[in-house]
């Protein structure tokens, strides 16, 4: 009965500290190394966005935010300094340095740095 006692009580700590960090993000990236994210950087709406890949499977701009989306692949940005975009313009190739990414609908990646690689 001894024995039972430690052992019960560490694995209820143990099961207790991974539900509060549960909601933390697994990994932090610190904009150093290489990028988490590379593809086309776009304004549509107010809304910075990263369309994974070389190319835009669809440019028009008479679509409405959530078709453009729906026949791209891409991420919403949110970035912890808005300065990270000065100078680069919609169309343009970027590397970024996300560290969480939200898989929620539509998906989010929360970015420490961003930057142009070249001109679409």
């Amino acid at each position: 009965m001894k024995f039972l006692l430690p052992v019960g009580l560490f694995l209820l700590v143990t099961g207790c500290e991974e539900m509060i960090h549960e909601r933390e993000p697994k990994y932090v990236h610190d904009g150093e190394g290489p990028p988490s994210m590379e593809g086309i950087y776009i304004q549509r709406e107010e809304h910075n966005i990263l369309i994974e890949g070389e190319e835009l499977k669809e440019e028009g701009k008479t679509l409405s935010l959530n078709e453009f989306m729906s026949k791209n692949d891409g991420y919403f940005l949110k970035l912890k300094d808005d300065s990270e975009l000065e100078g680069i313009k919609s169309g343009t190739k970027v590397k970024a340095w996300c560290g969480q990414i939200l898989e929620s609908s539509p998906p989010y990646a929360v970015c420490q740095k961003i930057e142009a690689v070249g001109e679409e």
